[in-house]
């Protein structure tokens, strides 16, 4: 049984209709219908009628929304009942992949040597840390958004009542080994001197099950290099083989903003893009990094602190460069 398909069917049942419902839920509506179907095939019953007009619930299907509804609501209930317990300290984190997020989480670990504690931390696509915190599957979300998706997110978290809490703005930048040549080179770095090395590429990374397309890096000034220039070019679909082949090979990659104390704590280095692009504009906007929860339910207190930790080093109040003025919706 997956709580999270339940609460799918129910907003089925809520919007009357599957394409609806998949809208709302930032899923595809064949992932959708799939739920569905494999849920009426695990319980032998059909949930919904389907005719002209729509879907309508079956008497099962009454019966199967109802229990589902208290199912869910006892879910809660047994979570709310253990969450405030203070033999341990308890935080479920689910965030994008960024090394932000995974910066501030470290700084908070090393804060707590001698607290007891079980923390999880998960990297996913920003749809599914949405769906983990509106399920309850996560305390907190970290999430990375450009700008062309940004307000159709923020319209469906504003629809789930999540609060988010944006940190900062950043762009595209250059992403290398500490040693690289090019860290060397005095003069602003040019695209040819880009095509004498090998790229590697952390690449539009597409959730079958989901509508959303995220990248690591700005796909716009990705458009303005000739990949045919490049004698050898890698993907990758992690930010460790990313960061292994970035600092043990002269391979260059694409990148967000620098985190803080990089080259020491990663042996990486974010350089500017080349001057040709710098009327662009990229290496200012493009992106920013949000944290969020759900409104109407108190953060839990070690999510309190993770929160605290990402606004001192990367929120708006921080020496963070980029950090943005304060936009937190509640």
């Amino acid at each position: 049984m997956n709580l999270q398909h339940l609460q799918y069917i129910i907003e089925i049942d809520n919007c009357g209709s599957i394409s609806k419902a998949a809208q709302n839920l930032y899923v595809s509506q064949p992932y959708l219908s799939k739920i569905l179907r494999e849920t009426e095939e695990e319980y032998h019953l059909s949930i919904f009628t389907r005719g002209k007009n729509g879907i309508a619930l079956t008497e099962s299907g009454r019966l199967f929304i109802s229990m589902a509804k208290d199912l869910l609501n006892n879910a809660a209930n047994f979570e709310k009942a253990f969450e405030d317990r203070r033999d341990s300290f308890r935080l479920r984190v689910v965030s994008s992949a960024s090394s932000h997020s995974m910066d501030a989480f470290i700084r908070m670990v090393n804060a707590l040597p001698d607290t007891v504690l079980r923390f999880s931390y998960r990297e996913t696509v920003s749809s599914e840390v949405i769906n983990a915190v509106y399920t309850r599957e996560a305390d907190i979300g970290v999430i990375m958004l450009g700008s062309t998706a940004a307000s159709e997110t923020i319209e469906l978290m504003e629809a789930r009542r999540i609060s988010y809490h944006k940190l900062f703005e950043h762009g595209t930048w250059l992403l290398m080994g500490e040693g690289h040549p090019l860290t060397e080179k005095r003069e602003p770095i040019t695209m040819e001197d880009l095509y004498r090395y090998n790229l590697v590429l952390y690449p539009l990374r597409t959730d079958p099950e989901t509508r959303v397309s995220e990248s690591v890096y700005n796909k716009e000034p990705l458009s303005l290099f000739d990949l045919n220039r490049f004698h050898q070019i890698i993907y990758v679909h992690n930010r460790a083989a990313l960061h292994n082949l970035l600092t043990r090979t002269n391979y260059i990659g694409i990148g967000t903003a620098p985190v803080l104390d990089q080259e020491t704590g990663f042996h990486l280095v974010s350089l500017p893009l080349p001057a040709e692009l710098s009327s662009r504009d990229f290496q200012t906007s493009g992106y920013a990094l949000y944290y969020i929860h759900l409104k109407d339910r108190e953060l839990p207190r070690a999510a309190q602190v993770y929160a605290s930790f990402l606004e001192k080093y990367y929120g708006a109040s921080s020496d963070y460069p980029g950090s943005a003025p304060p936009v937190t919706h509640k």
